[in-house]
């Protein structure tokens, strides 16, 4: 491989606008280097967009047209190419002031034209060996900042986590407090009134070291910090002293550790998190900004999850009663501002909360992590030992529920499975598989298209969406026979690509597919049996892996009910169609066509429901029709796509209390109001998305912005701002008239394009769009006079093409 890397050609950019110098500049250079060649500054900067990677090296020429060689060293420091590119300027333009201009935007070096060629061919070499030279050096001090903090982060995960294990806690105090307080400092510093200067850096080192806020607790005796009833008073003076207890061990540090900022700030936090803001905490009775911002986030963070948290003396509480006690003052006085950070993302944090204690239980800090990095500091034993305890840990809490189901559990390495007594009774595997997949005992137990569709459902399964649900067969004639798998991939760490292991419980679905079989003789009659009936209501909830003769039953049966039964995969632009006998096939197929529509809704539900796996439901209009539309997630041997269900909605099938005309006119006025802006009242960047910008055949587009209108906004107030914002997009407006369509794009940018019109037409009302935005006279801007950037290309083509040339 390191040959093969060796042997890898550089590759140069050439940006030049004449054609012989990018030829002589290719010649001096291709024996040793790949060329690519670009004519101007705008196809310097989209190669650069799409290979930036793959340069070691840009030759720049300064004089070219649509976008000059500074221009181009713009976009490379915006990007920040200019940090791992080297440039050289080629150039005849060489005057002290281009060429300190040059060095000023970051270029390596500069050649005056014309050119020796030797001189060309060793300044490259030197400068691709510098910047070659600049990215090791940056990836090494990277890496030594990244090991570095890693460490810090590591350490603190440990310490924290013995303190919450001895506290008898549920381990995820600790992330709890940090995901809390690293909330409420982001929304407290977007706050206008916002009187901390706190940077992003620093709110990073408060949640990290927020993890170590209850350190002291580990000098507490264990008969009082895990005692199940009511302290004591002289118990309650033992448990304060934890906060003293944790500053004074991070106080007695040596010198150079005391003053690393994370443990100045977890000393902030460790000694001040029980003070508050009225003065009533401790240990210090510290009041109002007395107490570091770091301690008051924490403060409040400890508190929430205390309350939301079960512990061995009380229940949790519910979110909302948690934030009602805690604006009540029930817990002790909190900074007003940080109690306004609360209240604004309580419901955010709710969901992050739940995100945190179930799908994403063990996160960054959990044990596992920890456990794979002990090798570091060679504690391969305490790994092997942690890892075990996390995978069991996790195990058990999926397995609590429906235990009478067959259970099984999968490590990966080395690869074993397991199955409970339920799974023993029914398989007659009484011992642990050693790799399963290759087993004879499996393969004559389990269907073997089955087994491999869930097998590889569960190698396509990611952190995000580890869940992974698939119907099995058994083939030893005993019952039940057939059973949906549902079960969890576990990863043990966030460096290793590969899963740990699976487990997972098998449910009885035999009642499912014999009311199935049963029906296939009479779906054709169209006769609907309750039992079927009742086979739908739970495919309804759920959803699941049918065949292709199944996916046959169910149309045969919907299309009673709907007006259009189909299956389709709107992600894929695919229909999938199913014949009697189980046979399956797809075609090309817009799925939006049937709306009358150009291209895929926004709000498409299908596309949503194949990728949620959830069913969804909504109105839909189309020519003088409403419909209802309803879509569930189903996989046909194991593909994904979704049933799609659509009835038409007339006098036999409306709300109570409501009309067919009614029921269309709202759909139809929430459509429109979608499209419009609601400042100016032209249309907005909603239906330039959904309608105007895959347009394939317009004569023109334009756009235009109104000159230094931040400072309208800064000087005379947004209401002003607005009001000129109307304004000019009334000329607009009326300028375009029945010759196309605009809109407000963005702030102050609006958007016209226009579907048949000449060029002389085109330039004329651009010109008038100019003229009359400069007479708007405004009142309330004394002295003002406003000036319009108008700008356009008019030639056939692509709205979003077009528009990527309008410049400004």
């Amino acid at each position: 491989m390191s040959e093969m890397v060796t042997q890898r050609r550089k590759k140069i950019l050439i940006a030049d606008d004449s054609e012989m110098n990018r030829d002589l500049l290719a010649a001096i250079l291709e024996d040793e280097y790949d060329i690519v060649q670009a004519n101007d500054g705008v196809k310097a900067v989209d190669y650069l967009h799409k290979h930036a990677e793959e340069l070691s090296l840009v030759l720049l020429d300064l004089v070219m047209p649509q976008m000059d060689g500074f221009e181009v060293l713009a976009y490379m420091n915006k990007e920040h190419w200019i940090d791992y590119i080297p440039v050289i300027i080629i150039s005849a333009e060489d005057s002290p002031a281009y060429i300190k201009r040059g060095y000023d935007l970051g270029v390596t070096d500069f050649i005056g034209k014309p050119f020796d060629g030797n001189m060309v061919r060793r300044r490259s070499a030197n400068a691709i060996l510098l910047g070659a030279k600049q990215r090791r050096m940056t990836r090494i001090v990277t890496d030594q900042i990244y090991e570095r903090e890693k460490s810090s982060k590591l350490m603190v995960s440990i310490l924290s986590h013995i303190v919450e294990f001895r506290n008898g806690e549920s381990g995820l105090h600790v992330l709890h407090i940090q995901v809390i307080t690293d909330m409420l400092l982001r929304h407290l510093v977007q706050k206008e009134q916002n009187p901390y200067a706190i940077s992003k850096e620093q709110i990073g080192l408060i949640s990290t070291a927020s993890a170590l806020h209850d350190i002291g607790k580990i000098t507490i005796p264990d008969e009082i910090l895990n005692k199940p009833g009511r302290l004591t008073a002289e118990e309650f003076a033992v448990m304060k002293g934890h906060s003293m207890a944790g500053a004074n061990m991070l106080d007695q540090l040596p010198f150079e550790q005391r003053e690393e900022p994370l443990v100045k700030t977890a000393y902030e936090i460790c000694r001040w998190h029980h003070e508050r803001y009225d003065g009533g905490g401790y240990p210090d009775g510290l009041k109002e900004d007395e107490i570091p911002i770091s301690a008051q986030a924490v403060s409040l963070a400890d508190v929430y999850d205390a309350l939301t948290s079960e512990r061995c003396y009380k229940a949790a509480y519910s979110h909302e009663k948690a934030i009602e006690m805690i604006l009540a003052g029930q817990c002790g006085a909190f900074n007003p501002l940080l109690l306004e950070c609360l209240l604004d993302i309580s419901g955010a944090l709710k969901r992050e909360m739940s995100l945190k204690s179930n799908s994403h239980r063990y996160d960054n800090t959990n044990m596992v992590n920890i456990a794979n990095r002990f090798h570091d500091f060679e504690l391969e034993s305490s790994e092997k030992i942690v890892q075990q305890l996390e995978y069991e840990r996790q195990s058990l809490a999926f397995l609590t529920e429906n235990s009478d189901n067959i259970i099984f559990t999968y490590i990966a390495s080395p690869p074993i499975l397991n199955i409970n007594k339920a799974g023993t009774k029914r398989s007659g595997i009484t011992e642990p598989i050693l790799s399963p997949l290759s087993s004879d005992a499996l393969g004559r137990l389990i269907e073997k298209s089955s087994l491999n569709r869930l097998t590889k459902k569960i190698r396509e399964a990611t952190r995000e969406m580890p869940h992974v649900v698939s119907d099995i067969r058994f083939l030893d004639g005993r019952t039940p026979e057939r059973y949906r798998c549902d079960c969890k991939v576990i990863w043990a760490s966030e460096e290793n690509n590969e899963y740990t292991g699976v487990v997972g419980k098998l449910t009885d679905i035999d009642a499912d597919y014999s009311v199935v079989s049963d029906a296939k003789d009479i779906a054709i009659k169209h006769g609907r049996s309750a039992a079927f009936s009742n086979f739908y209501d739970r495919f309804k909830a759920q959803g699941f892996t049918v065949s292709g003769e199944e996916a046959w039953v169910l149309l045969q049966y919907l299309q009673i009910t709907f007006d259009l039964v189909r299956y389709v995969n709107p992600i894929t632009r695919k229909m999938i169609h199913v014949e009697k006998d189980g046979r399956v096939w797809e075609t090309e197929f817009d799925c939006y066509a049937v709306w009358n529509c150009n291209e895929g809704c926004s709000n498409c539900i299908s596309a949503s429901c194949v990728r949620t796996k959830e069913r969804k439901m909504k109105i839909e209009a189309a020519d003088n029709e409403a419909f209802q539309v309803v879509s569930m997630y189903v996989e046909i041997e194991g593909k994904p796509c979704c049933l799609e269900l659509v009835v038409k909605i007339d006098d036999t099938f409306v709300p109570q209390g409501y009309s067919k005309e009614e029921i269309l006119s709202s759909v139809r006025i929430h459509k429109e109001n979608m499209y419009l802006d609601r400042v100016t009242g032209i249309y907005n960047k909603f239906y330039y998305t959904e309608k105007l910008c895959r347009m394939e055949a317009v004569a023109a587009v334009a756009m235009a912005d109104i000159k230094d209108f931040k400072r309208i906004n800064e000087n005379f107030g947004h209401q002003t701002g607005d009001d000129v914002l109307r304004r000019v997009a009334g000329v607009i407006h009326d300028a375009v008239g029945e010759n196309g369509d605009a809109l407000r794009y963005s702030g102050d940018n609006f958007v016209m394009v226009f579907s048949d019109i000449s060029n002389d037409k085109f330039e004329e009302i651009l010109e008038d769009i100019r003229k009359n935005v400069e007479s708007l006279v405004f009142m309330e801007l004394p002295g003002v006079k406003l000036e319009l950037n108008v700008s356009g290309v008019c030639r056939p083509g692509k709205v979003d093409e077009l528009l990527d040339q309008v410049r400004i």
